[in-house]
């Protein structure tokens, strides 16, 4: 893979799109749903457990910099790095699905309602791709754009929405069992904090300060978690629980009530834009992850290289419209489950891989 050079703080604001682009579209529905009014404490413990999770990235991150984390799979396991890559692979191809066909759908039922969704996820697919082929640099500069982008957004829709919240919305803080809240606990985290692996597409040598990256990487992850968390707070606060679970984008739902002046409405429109870009940035680096990987595993040459590719996008327009297009997401939340394997199997590589280099260290 061509060597790309990139500094921290750039390479880092991919951090806001991984960790808020399924948040939107997928969790924001699934939380208050599960949690209800408790999804505020639900959200508090993920996000300490994400932050452990974290801890251990970073430092899976900087372990033989050298290497992208494709590599690092060849060079820990060389005997099953096949089997091992392939599985992240897979779990990446579902990723990319799950984020592009959740945008598809809300596309097509909000603003082109006579346009066939096939177009759409066309259009998608094809603006992802060429953005992908166009290497990490591309990706990363369009994130910058959207990381500034969408902290205006946020502030606007927050300084918005803060006088309709109401706290009697909140009470009773526990509605639902501690198991319920334990589980969207767990689910958040993995899913707020492991995507994250994606920045290891490139060898952390590779970004010129690096020593500044660990301070910017905790505080995207921060910053990230700012917007999820008073996003929901918003969400909760100002139509309350039992109304929120109604709606199959909560986030988007609640951005209606924005009224400028008492004149301009329907500016949810421009505020679920960084929803878009967040989703584009995400589904970019993945086709990049997914790409890069698929090449370098099989070790397959230019030619092979494009023909994987074009396969690759081929199986996700399939399944994206034959077998996703006909189910009520908030009725099939088992979707949201079915990578939580890969992802804890990801993570269980990388604890694994961490610990048999300080095995190492002890030893010399």
């Amino acid at each position: 893979m061509k060597k790309e050079k990139i500094n921290s703080f750039c390479m880092s604001t991919i951090l806001v799109s991984l960790c808020a682009s399924t948040f939107y579209g997928v969790f924001s529905s699934y939380i208050i749903n599960t949690s209800k009014s408790s999804s505020i404490i639900a959200l508090l413990i993920g996000f300490i457990l994400s932050l452990v999770l974290s801890k251990i990235i970073i430092t899976f991150i900087k372990r033989k910099s050298n290497l992208n984390y494709t590599n690092k799979s060849k060079l820990f396991y060389p005997k099953i790095s096949k089997l091992i890559n392939t599985i992240s692979i897979l779990c990446s191809i579902f990723g990319y699905i799950l984020i592009t066909y959740r945008l598809t759908t809300f596309l097509s039922n909000q603003y082109l309602i006579e346009t066939p969704r096939y177009l759409i996820s066309l259009l998608i697919l094809c603006l992802t791709y060429y953005t992908s082929i166009k290497g990490i640099n591309t990706a990363i500069r369009v994130s910058v754009v959207t990381f500034f982008i969408s902290i205006a957004i946020f502030f606007f829709d927050a300084g918005s929405l803060i006088f309709q919240i109401k706290l009697d919305n909140f009470l009773p803080l526990m509605t639902v069992h501690y198991k319920d809240i334990i589980i969207s606990s767990v689910v958040f985290a993995i899913y707020f904090s492991i995507p994250c692996i994606y920045l290891n597409t490139i060898p952390y040598d590779n970004i010129t300060d690096k020593d500044k990256f660990p301070k910017y990487y905790y505080s995207m992850i921060i910053v990230s978690f700012i917007i999820i968390f008073v996003s929901v707070f918003t969400c909760i606060g100002v139509n309350g629980s039992r109304v929120t679970e109604m709606f199959d984008y909560p986030v988007y739902s609640t951005l209606k009530r924005i009224k400028l002046f008492s004149i301009l409405d329907s500016l949810e429109n421009v505020s679920i834009s960084a929803w878009f870009l967040f989703i584009i940035n995400t589904a970019n680096i993945m086709l990049i992850y997914i790409f890069d990987s698929t090449k370098e595993t099989f070790n397959l040459k230019e030619k092979g290289s494009l023909i994987s590719r074009i396969t690759i996008m081929i199986i996700v327009f399939i399944v994206s419209n034959l077998i996703f297009a006909n189910n009520n997401f908030n009725e099939s939340y088992k979707y949201i489950y079915i990578p939580i394997i890969f992802l804890g199997i990801t993570l269980l590589i990388i604890i694994i891989s961490l610990f048999k280099c300080k095995i190492k260290e002890l030893i010399k």
